[in-house]
């Protein structure tokens, strides 16, 4: 399965979720790709090292390399990396000359290696809904919006993440299915996370992850010294809900696999004016 994380806002933690929840999956023996879609390439920074001469997706997109040979090894077992570069950036406006060959170019040069290869396959997507993010909706299957437990903003970037996810799925004729939303960030200390997070469960209970992602210091130490919180510190908390969500993931996807019935997506309403 091939799983775009998109959120038209940024700082709401793509990057943290997929470098996470992908060390937490492979842990639990499943292969693991991370495709780094964001020219910011934090989720590169975090997982790759990579010499001058290494391939990223720049140069799949640049130079036509194949994507085996742009896909690197990670430290931890079982997860993988399609790296970025900040050079991709500079890719777009050339990618904007043909947008209906553009739009397929995962699906097209990355989707049948991902799936005959990997497990479950996350992309870390740029805080937009552009091009790049689009290429991305193309080649999944399903997608994950993450959402900052408090912040208007991050609520507003899901409803938009969500229309783009049906309206993709409806124009490009695939089976694109918006998946969860993950409540990151959350701090119960905080009235505005409270808020935040009574009025999602009461709204939209079967649309968000039942495991909730704290905010917490570990993150950004581990970050820092350019290491998964579970590598950094394997008994934080925020360590332990990463493994959980990770077990959550597994049993939404057998459950999908297995035929259940989809979720009826609902119209997302405005947020109370006193969460920001």
């Amino acid at each position: 399965m091939i799983i775009s994380v998109i959120n038209n806002k940024g700082g709401v933690g793509k990057s943290t979720v997929c470098m996470n929840l992908g060390h937490a999956l492979a842990l639990r023996g499943k292969k693991i790709l991370v495709i780094d879609m964001d020219s910011q390439s934090n989720t590169t920074s975090i997982l790759a090292e990579l010499r001058p001469d290494s391939k990223t997706l720049y140069d799949m997109i640049a130079s036509d390399i194949p994507v085996d040979e742009c896909i690197k090894p990670t430290v931890y077992s079982n997860l993988h990396i399609l790296p970025n570069s900040d050079k991709t950036a500079v890719l777009e406006p050339r990618l904007y000359l043909n947008l209906a060959e553009s739009y397929q170019f995962l699906y097209n040069r990355v989707r049948d290696y991902a799936t005959k290869t990997f497990d479950i396959t996350l992309i870390d997507c740029p805080p937009n809904l552009g091009l790049f993010v689009m290429m991305s909706l193309v080649a999944s299957d399903s997608a994950i919006v993450p959402i900052k437990a408090g912040s208007r903003f991050s609520f507003d970037g899901f409803k938009s993440a969500h229309e783009a996810i049906l309206s993709t799925a409806k124009s490009a004729g695939t089976d694109l299915k918006f998946l969860k939303a993950i409540i990151n960030y959350s701090d119960m200390r905080t009235r505005t996370s409270r808020s935040a997070l009574e009025y999602l469960q009461a709204n939209f209970a079967d649309m968000i992850f039942n495991t909730t992602i704290p905010k917490n210091i570990q993150f950004e130490a581990a970050e820092s010294e350019r290491k998964t919180i579970i590598h950094h510190a394997s008994s934080a908390v925020g360590a332990l809900k990463f493994r959980e969500l990770a077990g959550e993931l597994i049993d939404l996807i057998a459950a999908e696999k297995k035929g259940a019935p989809p979720k009826k997506s609902k119209k997302i309403a405005s947020k109370p004016a006193d969460t920001k």
